[in-house]
């Protein structure tokens, strides 16, 4: 199961990515949209898990290239999120999509990773 973390706050991502790994072996976690961008167009995750304040930074570019078409069948569990947010353009919703309120902390996240997916 390949899982993707995109968040711009180093210590909650690489907390998020090693209590993930103990359950997930192929765990990548990204700062920035490119490497984001790229690890997708390389191969579809079957997981991403995104802060909302990292998702609002780059989202032009995200629209721009319809990486919301790209994520179809993918789950997203958006963290951080405002109440009732659904964020990601052109794509409708993923029955196992989560959205999970400010704030959240990561031993609540890799759980429901741990449990659900």
């Amino acid at each position: 199961m390949k899982i993707i973390i995109m968040d711009d706050t180093r210590k909650r991502r690489d907390e998020l990515k090693q209590a993930i790994e103990k359950h997930y072996k192929n765990v990548l976690a990204f700062y920035s949209s490119n490497d984001f961008i790229s690890s997708i167009d390389e191969s579809i995750p079957d997981l991403i898990l995104l802060d909302m304040e990292t998702w609002k930074k780059g989202k032009s570019i995200y629209n721009y290239l319809k990486i919301g078409k790209k994520l179809e069948n993918t789950p997203v569990i958006l963290y951080n999120a405002e109440e009732d947010m659904y964020f990601v353009q052109d794509r409708s919703r993923h029955e196992k999509d989560r959205v999970l309120q400010k704030p959240t902390d990561v031993g609540t996240i890799a759980e429901l990773v741990q449990q659900n997916y």
